[in-house]
């Protein structure tokens, strides 16, 4: 008994230090330009308090007040121009490591929020964590609040899920045949999960990103890839690009027998990128650049379409890329 309680107090010792170790962290009461009214400057207030994450404890506003006031400040102005006096106090100040001081401003019909990190212990906002960002109502900005959150590092860490999501391939190639996108995007889908990578269901990503009115994805800021990770409840998002697709037919004569040949050559090329929705970074992008000769077929193609060809095409292609996708994937 004696040593299980020896052992119990050690345990709520070492949770006690932790929860000690934990950044403590206050968010200033927004400032507000241009006519936003009183009751969204407090809405907004409510919704930082709730919505910041990354293992910081929060501190109360009281507190924050009366930190404030130590330093002879409001809780709602001149941190973003403190003195040497004011940092070096400040500094002195065990209450708070971190402050989150957010503005916002409204320009016509849309506002601009802007999110800035000061390190109390050196009384100055770190250049690397700030953020800016425009919308036009409180409930716009709720669907990006996280986003920005994780961008000053003041997020939620993504859960690892060990699942992927694969999105439809982006097309660039003029005039592309209509059944390119969806055949490249399910014989990749068939070959991830022959190689044992576990994927959401390609018709669902689809789906869940029309829903929320997300697309192109290629041209989006980092942080939306995090809001598309938790939307799809996925670790990694894999985009292919398709930048050359081709099913020619060339007349060619034969020196010696001087008779003509129709000689087919498919090119497919592009890539494929591997986005860690944890902090939207590119982690691989897997070049691909296949050409096939398709007289030098066994198979009988006399008979085959323009289709038949351009779908051999594909699957030749991912049969050579596949690996190295998977080996980025482990």
């Amino acid at each position: 008994m004696k040593i299980q309680f020896v052992f119990s107090m050690f345990l709520a010792g070492l949770l006690v230090v932790a929860a000690a170790a934990a950044d403590k962290l206050a968010i200033a009461e927004p400032s507000a330009k241009g006519g936003v009214k009183s009751e969204d400057v407090e809405a907004l207030w409510g919704m930082l308090e709730a919505s910041v994450g990354g293992d910081y404890e929060l501190i109360s506003r009281s507190a924050l007040k009366q930190m404030m006031t130590e330093i002879g400040l409001t809780a709602d102005s001149g941190l973003t121009e403190l003195s040497s006096t004011q940092r070096a106090r400040l500094g002195e100040l065990k209450t708070v490591r971190y402050l989150l001081i957010p503005s916002i401003a409204k320009f016509g019909d849309r506002y601009q929020l802007t999110l800035m990190v000061l390190d109390a212990s050196t009384g100055t906002i770190d250049p690397e964590r700030k953020v800016a960002a425009t919308f036009t109502s409180l409930n716009e900005l709720s669907d990006q609040l996280k986003d920005l959150l994780a961008e000053v590092g003041l997020g939620t860490t993504v859960r690892k899920r060990g699942i992927s999501a694969l999105l439809a391939p982006v097309i660039r190639v003029k005039n592309a045949p209509e059944y390119l996108r969806e055949d490249f995007g399910v014989q990749l889908e068939n070959a991830l999960l022959e190689g044992g990578v576990r994927l959401r269901n390609l018709q669902s990503v689809d789906s869940i990103l029309s829903k929320n009115r997300i697309d192109a994805l290629n041209v989006v800021e980092p942080a939306m890839f995090r809001r598309v990770g938790e939307l799809l409840r996925s670790d990694f998002l894999i985009q292919p690009t398709i930048t050359r697709f081709s099913c020619t037919e060339k007349q060619e004569t034969i020196a010696v027998t001087r008779q003509t040949v129709v000689r087919r050559i498919g090119d497919l090329s592009g890539s494929i990128r591997i986005v860690a929705v944890a902090n939207g970074e590119v982690i691989a992008s897997v070049p691909f650049d296949a050409k096939i000769d398709f007289n030098d077929l066994e198979d009988d193609t006399e008979d085959w379409s323009a289709e038949d060809y351009g779908k051999l095409l594909i699957r030749r292609t991912l049969a050579g890329v596949t690996a190295k996708i998977l080996a980025k994937l482990k």
